[in-house]
């Protein structure tokens, strides 16, 4: 009998504070990319843009999501759970 893989959530240390300085080391890299991952050890970024559809909406909208990882047992890398949301904003540049 196979046994499912045992999936187990990190407990995240995220503070707002490190996703703003992650933002801030890495511009240069997320702005000119439409969907773009990053993280600390217990949490990943998800930065992407939705571009204005109302006429007088110049500029681009970008979502920032945080979601907590989980480890499988049969990997030493842990994932993200995208189901564990640990933050959501928004910037407008």
């Amino acid at each position: 009998m196979i046994l499912p893989n045992k999936i187990e959530p990190i407990k995240p240390n995220y503070d707002e504070i490190d996703a703003i300085i992650l933002l801030e080391r890495w511009y240069d890299e997320w702005s000119k990319d439409e969907d773009w991952w990053s993280g600390g050890n217990t949490w990943d970024l998800n930065i992407y843009t939705e571009h204005g559809e109302e006429e007088y909406d110049y500029g681009s909208r970008w979502v920032i999501n945080v979601y907590g990882l989980e480890q499988h047992s049969t990997s030493e890398h842990p994932s993200t759970d995208t189901t564990n949301e640990l933050d959501k904003f928004e910037l407008k540049l």
